[in-house]
């Protein structure tokens, strides 16, 4: 399973970024990715946000090592 990241800044300086997760998990990478992305466009319609990195990172289950 995958969960969507996306690293939002409101300046140039590192210290305005926070890195936000999704709500939920996605089956494969390339859907985390078509996900993050979409909503890393969304996020720069938002005067206040001066950049956004979509992010995705996989999440073991347990079952495989």
């Amino acid at each position: 399973m995958w969960m969507a990241l996306i690293l939002l800044c409101s300046s140039p300086m590192a210290q305005s970024c926070v890195l936000i997760t999704g709500d939920d998990l996605k089956p494969t990478k390339e859907e985390c990715f078509e996900y993050s992305a979409k909503k890393a466009q969304l996020a720069l319609t938002f005067p206040q946000v001066f950049q956004a990195k979509p992010f995705c990172q996989i999440i073991p289950n347990g079952t495989e090592i």
